[in-house]
């Protein structure tokens, strides 16, 4: 999954480790910038698959940010998710949708499960890696005779409480 570069934009350094560690968990590449104009620069520079924006940030504020990327001709289709934990509430999320132009808006905290499904949800990540490592159904009385199964069921239907009669 390392083929899916996400730039983070956040200048607080708590906050920066949680995503990165938790984006960095899931496979993917994250390269980090401390404010807007850090931002558009590498923006253009590194072109990621998606750009994770605090929408508090200096120089330039995420949602302004956001809409530069957007009104580009290389940012127009590539996902911008704005997260904050300031601005909240269904008014900044329609600001942030449908002025600025961002595709997703998450309000801190966010749970790291939830994050990195919106990461792949925008940037149409198939799970492979989990779907081949996913355990198979455990078949409980797979590698059991028929006999053992027999002796097994005769044990409940007596009663028998003295043995481990649980199938599997």
């Amino acid at each position: 999954m390392s083929d899916y570069t996400i730039l983070l934009v956040d200048y607080e350094p708590r906050s920066i480790q949680q995503l990165q560690g938790c984006l960095l968990g899931a496979g993917f590449h994250v390269v980090v910038v401390n404010d807007g104009l850090a931002a558009l620069e590498k923006f253009k520079e590194i072109r990621p698959s998606m750009v994770l924006l605090e929408a508090m940030l200096p120089k330039k504020h995420g949602f302004e940010v956001c809409q530069e990327i957007k009104a580009s001709p290389e940012g127009k289709n590539i996902p911008v998710a704005i997260i904050t934990g300031v601005y909240k509430g269904r008014r900044y999320r329609t600001q942030a949708t449908y002025l600025y132009h961002c595709d997703e808006f998450i309000e801190k905290p966010v749970e790291d499960t939830t994050l990195v499904e919106i990461c792949r949800r925008l940037m149409k990540v198939e799970d492979k890696m989990a779907a081949s490592t996913e355990a198979a159904p455990v078949d409980p009385i797979a590698g059991i005779t028929e006999e053992e199964i027999d002796q097994r069921l005769e044990g409940l239907a007596l009663g028998d409480s003295g043995k481990n009669t649980a199938i599997g």
